[in-house]
């Protein structure tokens, strides 16, 4: 089952790295270079649908700026009090590791908050539980230690009224931010 979440995942990744091959022909060379019908076509808007946390990391990474700048939401879920992620959620985390691989100089700080509800103790020992687990989700799949921060920051930083359960559940994230990444301006259209 996680096999279809990485391929939904890396679904755009693939669509921007890999060039066809022709079968006829001697194999081509894989380019970073968009092919013209990936680029405007169904496959893309499939994969950016599917996966739309590696759809905005890669095209920030490539030059394409954000009015919400260099910070992107891990959409993972979590038991109530858990610090491990459900693991039919972990789609944008995968998404994650093949972008740090593919761009290998990119440092990241990973944030984890929570609402407000319960113990702001215990918030903030969660909230740096969560942001540990996924740096050593990178970590034990080859990413450099030290190209990771991991910062809990409890419930200090609502987005949202922690009034409402809407705004807890927006208030429950994880948040990657881009440290030092010095973008590449490409080709890639803008949305």
């Amino acid at each position: 089952m996680a096999g279809k979440f990485l391929s939904a995942s890396c679904l755009f990744l693939l669509a921007f790295t890999l060039v066809g091959c022709d079968q006829s022909e001697s194999p081509k060379k894989y380019t970073l270079e968009p092919v013209d019908g990936i680029q405007s076509g169904d496959s893309e808007k499939t994969a950016r649908k599917a996966a739309p946390f590696a759809d905005e990391l890669v095209r920030f990474l490539r030059g394409n700026n954000r009015s919400i700048g260099d910070t992107f939401r891990l959409r993972l879920e979590f038991d109530p009090g858990g610090f491990a992620p459900r693991i039919e959620t972990i789609a944008d985390l995968e998404a994650l590791l093949v972008i740090m691989r593919d761009f290998s100089e990119m440092r990241i700080s990973i944030e984890g908050h929570t609402d407000s509800g319960g113990d702001a103790k215990k918030n903030l020992s969660l909230s740096q539980r969560r942001a540990d687990w996924v740096k050593h989700f990178l970590i034990e799949r080859g990413v450099s230690a030290d190209r990771m921060e991991a910062q809990g920051y409890g419930d200090t930083d609502p987005i949202a009224d922690n009034e409402t359960e809407k705004g807890k559940r927006e208030n429950r994230r994880l948040m990657i931010r881009v440290l030092n990444f010095d973008r590449v301006p490409s080709k890639l259209p803008r949305r």
